[in-house]
C-alpha cells in the first residue's frame, strides 16, 4: 500500500468518525428532549388523577359532616359528592388540555 492510499483511507476514516460524532450529538439531544417531554406528560397525568380523587373525597367528607351537623342523613352527602366529582372532572378536563397543548 502506498502512502497516497494510506492518506486517502485516513481521510475517509476521519470523515466517518466525524459523521459518527455528529450523529451521536444529535441523537443524544433528541433523547433528552423526548425524556423531558415524557416526564412532563406523566406528571400532568398523575396530577389529573390526584385532583379527581381528592375533589371527590373532599366533597363527600363535607357532605357527610353537614349531614351529621343538620341531622339529615344522605342528602348533603350525595349533593356534595356529586359537586366534588363535577369539580374534579372540570379540573381534569382543563389539565388534560394542558397535556395536549404541550405535545
Amino acid at each position: 500500500m502506498s502512502r497516497d492510499e494510506k492518506s486517502v483511507q485516513e481521510e475517509k476514516l476521519k470523515e466517518i468518525g466525524e459523521k459518527i460524532e455528529k450523529y451521536k450529538l444529535n441523537h443524544t439531544t433528541n433523547d433528552i428532549k423526548q425524556k423531558n417531554k415524557r416526564g412532563k406528560q406523566i406528571s400532568i397525568a398523575m396530577r389529573l388523577s390526584t385532583e379527581l380523587v381528592v375533589a371527590s373525597i373532599v366533597g363527600a367528607i363535607l357532605g357527610w359532616y353537614i349531614d351529621k351537623w343538620l341531622n339529615t342523613k344522605p342528602i348533603f352527602f350525595i349533593i356534595f359528592l356529586l359537586l366534588g366529582v363535577i369539580s374534579g372532572v372540570k379540573t381534569a378536563i382543563s389539565t388534560s388540555k394542558q397535556l395536549y397543548d404541550e405535545s
